[in-house]
């Protein structure tokens, strides 16, 4: 295992007067075994051209090495301890957990507004926990913006011909496309409060498009046939546009905007195979000012709809093609991790030129996407899946090559992630066991800690510890390590109102579920990418990179508590 040498912020040489801008992004997912070892992304050129440049090291994540934790510790500067975020889903009470994801939960400033109060601008996108706003996460020259943990207006979408009403005419009002000789095929399909209207219509002699408008208005949007992409967004030295065949933005009431991409159409018109992105409000939030509101608006007409993540749901159930045959089902999914990628940045780009922040943080969700799938053959040596890590590395590497654009020479870039993966063979569900042993009613587990109903009862720990350290799966000892709060609370920052009573790590190759079902024990289909165990695991180490004038000295490593005090002293605080 990897020694950790904490170096704090301090000891990075900060050079003369301090100004310019700083852009933080995290990389959910991207940690720094994968960025230094996987042969794959050597398609993160410009990342490494920057490090070469800059500075790097791995860094410690939260514990548990889970997303919402991580982020609260990069974006406070303290653990969950202290910032409330102890988990995804956050233990309030022994029967109530609360979304960590959300600010709710949140106990400490985030260092964009501590930036704010001093009179910088300074821009939060999509962050966790950016979500509502409150006077841990906004205030004064603040502009929060989020798409995460806002209301979902419909889900996303996987439609065929038989997932629609036939229609015999075009809906009152619908702006009816010509075609080309052959008859216009009306469907319409309701998908959680919405309602679209489609025409499936001919050029060329052959059915290849779908035009589609919210309920029966005028406005519309055509998706056109195209199968899925071929290449990666690099090939043979040229660079190609991402997701260039979804369609452009639907706009609907000013709400939220929805993308389609249409990968099928049989040749009668009556089939198709039809990608519709999940739609959901974002919301921008300014202190109330009509400058957000408006901005809102424009927003959506101009930069188009919130991407949260790709279509990994649809690819894992085989719903886009059968994984690891013909390669269709990779493509297809990869052009929806495309999107994500392009319309944050669109969106990125549209807040930059709108408030003119100091400040900007920003969030990509690709590698944690990605990860999970294809992570657990990568460490198993399986080599089919490489070419697909390419593609999904050359999507990280554009987003940061658009992001190195925007600077200037007095600019500073960072680079994080929340965590690593490692790869897991078999699931443990401990909480059936903890039933089967008669402690459901009193202890519950959730990713790497108990949590006692009588916090006080340490009898009870003790007894539940001993049960479970002798526990077995075949000759594998389950549990590797065990960390008491108080022990570890400085190193880990573990514990507090709402954190655990006793943390664990389990053996290499166990993932550890909170599910309430048989068998106790189970192996996946094939080996995951995870994320929960011990952060200070090697591979599941986050990811550290800064570019820009002041920085000087590289740290041996960085802890995720370490990256706020670096961001406030690169901006003069």
């Amino acid at each position: 295992m990897l020694r950790l040498l904490l170096l704090p912020a301090l000891c990075l040489a900060m050079l003369g007067q301090q100004s310019g801008r700083v852009y933080l992004i995290s990389l959910d997912g991207l940690g720094f075994e994968a960025f230094s070892q996987d042969p794959a992304a050597s398609e993160l050129k410009t990342m490494r051209m920057l490090a070469e440049e800059g500075i790097y090291a791995p860094m410690q994540a939260a514990f548990p090495s889970l997303t919402a934790p991580g982020h609260a510790s990069i974006f406070t500067g303290v653990y969950g301890d202290r910032n409330g975020i102890t988990a995804n889903q956050v233990p309030v009470a022994f029967d109530r957990r609360v979304n960590g994801f959300r600010a709710d939960q949140l106990l400490a400033d985030t260092f964009w507004v501590k930036a704010g109060r001093t009179g910088m601008r300074s821009v939060a996108h999509n962050a966790t926990q950016g979500f509502p706003c409150n006077a841990h996460n906004s205030g004064p020259n603040v502009t929060l913006v989020n798409g995460y943990q806002t209301e979902e207006l419909s889900p996303q979408r996987l439609l065929r011909g038989k997932d629609v009403e036939w229609l015999s005419s075009a809906p009152e009002g619908f702006a009816a496309p010509s075609s080309a000789g052959l008859p216009v095929r009306f469907f319409r399909y309701t998908s959680g409060r919405l309602q679209f209207a489609g025409a499936v219509f001919a050029q060329g002699g052959r059915y290849s498009a779908i035009r589609l408008s919210a309920r029966s208005g005028s406005r519309y949007v055509d998706a056109r046939m195209q199968s899925a992409e071929n290449e990666p967004i690099r090939a043979g030295g040229q660079s190609r546009p991402l997701a260039r065949h979804f369609s452009e933005a639907l706009t609907v009431a000013g709400m939220t905007a929805v993308h389609f991409r249409l990968f099928e159409l049989s040749p009668d018109g009556k089939n198709f195979l039809l990608y519709q992105i999940e739609a959901k409000g974002i919301s921008v939030c300014q202190n109330g000012t009509s400058q957000a509101e408006a901005f809102q608006r424009r927003l959506l007409q101009t930069a188009g709809g919130f991407i949260g993540n790709g279509a990994g749901r649809f690819f894992e159930q085989g719903q886009f093609g059968k994984p690891g045959t013909d390669g269709v089902a990779e493509r297809r999914w990869l052009e929806t991790l495309e999107l994500h990628a392009r319309q944050t940045m669109r969106h990125t780009r549209a807040l930059v030129s709108e408030f003119g922040p100091r400040l900007v943080v920003d969030y990509l969700s690709t590698a944690d996407d990605m990860l999970h799938v294809w992570w657990g053959a990568y460490v198993a040596g399986d080599r089919n899946q490489e070419p697909w890590r390419r593609w999904g590395y050359q999507i990280i590497d554009w987003r940061i090559e658009q992001l190195r654009q925007m600077l200037g020479s007095e600019d500073h870039l960072i680079i994080v992630s929340d965590h690593g993966m490692t790869s897991a063979r078999r699931e443990f569900r401990i909480n059936s066991l903890l039933r089967q042993w008669g402690f459901g009613d009193r202890v519950w587990a959730q990713d790497s800690f108990l949590r006692l109903k009588d916090r006080d009862d340490k009898e009870l720990l003790r007894e539940v510890q001993e049960k479970l350290a002798s526990y077995t799966d075949g000759e594998t000892r389950l549990f590797a390590a065990w960390f008491e709060p108080v022990a570890a609370r400085e190193r880990f920052g573990i514990g507090g109102e709402f954190g655990g009573d006793l943390y664990f790590d389990l053996a290499p190759g166990y993932y550890v579920s909170s599910a309430l079902k048989e068998p106790v024990i189970e192996s996946y289909p094939a080996p995951r990418g995870v994320h929960g165990p011990l952060p200070t695991r090697t591979d599941l180490l986050a990811l550290f990179l800064a570019h820009g004038p002041r920085l000087d000295s590289r740290p041996v490593s960085m802890r995720t508590i370490d990256v706020a005090p670096l961001v406030l002293k690169l901006l003069g605080l």
